[in-house]
């Protein structure tokens, strides 16, 4: 009798704790859930906002290089590089400058009167910007017009003219990316932002979520290099010196990657 009495009442303590358990289980799911679900409607929301943005921008900043030989470290940079962001046409059909490569040579153009250097030309897009900083007073212009990546941009580069430091023009989204595939190519780099076709305006929310595109592209692209490279990267040793600088007429007409 006081058996079977003790050993309900052990039953029922263990229901009782248990549903205590179950309970705070609950309670905790409850709250990891709103806190989840809260933090994922702000994200969203500041995707329209330039904090976004700035916030990637700020942690791009933060991320660490690959080491580069010890000359390229402690070397002055002693050229610009403009990496190509793309082409476009215009009303008449022909091929022009996108506004993320018009940007870019714009940079240039303006470091370059600050401060002359050689200036570099990477990218597919070579040619026009070439063109178009001689038609803005700049020349001895040095193009390698084959690259069709940020990897190729690194790679060619090195492979064109012997290079230790240098400015690097591109907009503040690929600069981590790009500075991380030069410094895996011996260069280091210090870097000069382009801006984008369209400023970040808290009364502009199509704008600022132009930004915030750009920045989810780079964040993926840069996971993606690093955990698993490009296989469309080529090799330098696979190119010949002539292909680096022949002019590439069927340039792609989208911002580079």
């Amino acid at each position: 009798m006081w058996s079977k009495q003790s050993r309900s009442k052990r039953l029922w303590r263990y229901y009782l704790r248990s549903a205590e358990r179950m309970m705070k289980l609950f309670r905790i799911i409850n709250v990891t859930f709103l806190l989840g679900s809260t933090a994922v409607i702000l994200v969203l929301i500041s995707l329209f906002t330039p904090l976004f943005s700035q916030v990637i921008v700020y942690v791009f900043t933060l991320l660490p290089l690959p080491k580069v030989p010890a000359i390229a470290k402690h070397s002055p940079p002693t050229a610009y590089v403009v990496l190509g962001g793309g082409l476009t046409n215009d009303r008449n059909n022909q091929t022009i400058l996108n506004p993320y490569s018009l940007n870019r040579a714009r940079t240039a153009a303006s470091a370059y009167h600050d401060l002359p250097l050689p200036i570099v030309l990477s990218g597919a897009e070579a040619p026009w910007l070439g063109q178009w900083l001689i038609e803005h007073g700049i020349d001895g212009l040095i193009s390698e017009n084959a690259s069709m990546n940020t990897c190729e941009n690194a790679r060619f580069t090195a492979k064109r003219i012997p290079l230790h430091h240098v400015y690097l023009i591109t907009d503040s989204y690929h600069m981590a990316r790009a500075r991380r595939q030069f410094a895996l190519n011996g260069i280091n780099s210090t870097p000069l932002n382009a801006p984008l076709p369209v400023n970040r305006d808290w009364m502009k929310p199509a704008q600022n979520l132009s930004h915030s595109r750009r920045a989810v592209y780079e964040i993926a692209a840069y996971l993606r290099d690093v955990i698993r490279p490009q296989v469309d990267c080529r090799h330098a040793k696979d190119m010949t010196t002539q292909q680096l600088l022949t002019p590439r007429g069927n340039a792609p007409k989208i911002p580079d990657e």
